[in-house]
């Protein structure tokens, strides 16, 4: 049944002939195909400037993030500072009593 169906396909593409494309078909699909490399060129040349910014980006983030770091970091240190400046000042007042 499978050869049938096979020689049958066989047949009737040889009874049409080769379906082709003509020369002006061609031609047109040629120039689609170059219309194509193009717009992938340039949207290549977008996703590349995109990278570059988002790269960019990135790095500023980094660099804040670094920069937030060290100030909560000397927060910190100045909260201590000031709680060890309190804990002095009210010794110092029960002295004074």
């Amino acid at each position: 049944m499978k050869r049938y169906v096979l020689w049958a396909i066989l047949a009737a593409f040889l009874a049409a002939g080769p379906v082709g494309c003509g020369k002006k078909e061609i031609e047109e699909l040629n120039t689609k195909v170059t219309q194509l490399q193009k717009e992938l060129a340039g949207a290549n040349e977008q996703l590349a400037d995109k990278a570059k910014e988002a790269q960019e980006a990135q790095t500023k983030a980094s660099q804040l993030q670094a920069t937030a770091d060290a100030q909560a970091a000397e927060i910190i240190k100045i909260k201590a500072e000031r709680d060890k400046l309190k804990r002095e000042v009210a010794s110092l007042k029960k002295k004074k009593r």
